[in-house]
């Protein structure tokens, strides 16, 4: 069960309790368009939906109910924005009337009980997602502002949702590599959130996309790996996933290498074997190859590389790892 907060005006998310729907911006620049499409991807039934209410606070709590979808009937009054990528959502547990204060959310971001959250991105794009642990430091703040219960709202006039999947483009070009980054990394998200690609991966809990780093960039895609033993649920493993449409350079292997060191320090409590590197692409310069298997050897550290390919016919992907002899 994953974790999302949407950005919203006041007005707006009126409208959005009102109908129980939320819908992201359509872009007119095709690579943020990409990315906001592969944000939305994925997101589950029963994900954990919270507002940012601009100049207000954070408010929860609802569920999200069924998987995203595209429609452009207009909704929201506004004139230049239909906000076409939609999910519908209902309200969960109980009525929380008051939000989470901002600064409440950058003192635990401080603290470091909050590392996803990014305030530039989030406005740029509309949606966050977050982890599971970060969630439930959000649903505490929420409990902890709101100690009398109250019934929830029901949704005065639920919108019917459309059986359109959102637009993914998989374009490519004369090689057929494909053409925008954004799509690539909408792939894996869609096919995270239908439960696919655990015979590859392992499987996984949490799957997050455009997570901000303390280098002032983002890890394409953020894994957790958590196991229930005997109702007791074990996290044991990180997962971060570099793509690249085309051939991956030493750049490249060196940006996965230093998310790695990263998270093993950040997250991992110091321990290396926690965290897994796969780097995505169509190709592998001969140095990254060369440079895995010595790493593989003399240091006894993997990074798995994938190269995919683009089935046109059936509109997928087809994922293969480069195995050393």
């Amino acid at each position: 069960m994953g974790s999302h907060i949407f950005l919203a005006s006041k007005e707006n998310f009126k409208r959005c309790l009102e109908h129980g729907l939320y819908g992201g911006i359509a872009h007119s620049f095709e690579r943020t368009n990409s990315e906001i499409i592969a944000g939305f991807e994925a997101i589950r039934s029963s994900d954990f939906v919270f507002f940012y209410v601009r100049n207000d606070g954070i408010y929860g709590l609802w569920k999200a109910t069924g998987r995203p979808f595209f429609d452009e009937r207009q909704l929201w009054e506004s004139k230049d924005q239909i906000y076409p990528y939609r999910v519908r959502f209902e309200p969960s547990i109980r009525e929380f009337r008051k939000p989470i204060a901002l600064s409440d959310v950058l003192d635990l971001r401080d603290k470091g009980k909050i590392w996803t959250f990014d305030l530039g991105t989030f406005t740029k794009k509309s949606h966050q997602p977050i982890t599971t642990e970060e969630g439930k430091e959000l649903i505490r703040l929420l409990l902890r502002n709101n100690p009398v219960f109250n019934p929830i709202k029901l949704i005065q006039k639920p919108y019917p949702a459309t059986n359109v999947p959102l637009p993914l483009k998989i374009e490519t070009d004369a090689k057929g590599r494909i053409k925008i980054e954004g799509y690539l990394n909408a792939w894996f998200m869609r096919s995270f959130a239908q439960s696919k690609l655990k015979s590859l991966i392992g499987e996984y809990y949490d799957f997050l996309n455009f997570v901000p780093t303390s280098f002032n960039t983002v890890m394409d895609i953020f894994l957790t790996h958590v196991t229930p033993v005997d109702g007791v649920e074990i996290l044991h493993k990180f997962t971060c996933i570099e793509l690249k449409t085309g051939t991956c350079i030493e750049e490249d292997l060196n940006q996965i290498i230093k998310y790695e060191n990263w998270l093993v320090r950040k997250l991992a409590g110091g321990d290396g074997e926690m965290v897994q590197s796969v780097l995505v692409g169509f190709d592998f310069q001969d140095k990254v190859l060369e440079y895995v298997q010595k790493r593989r050897l003399i240091e006894e550290k993997v990074v798995r590389l994938l190269k995919y390919r683009v089935n046109t016919e059936a509109t997928d992907i087809i994922l293969q790892e480069v195995v050393f002899s």
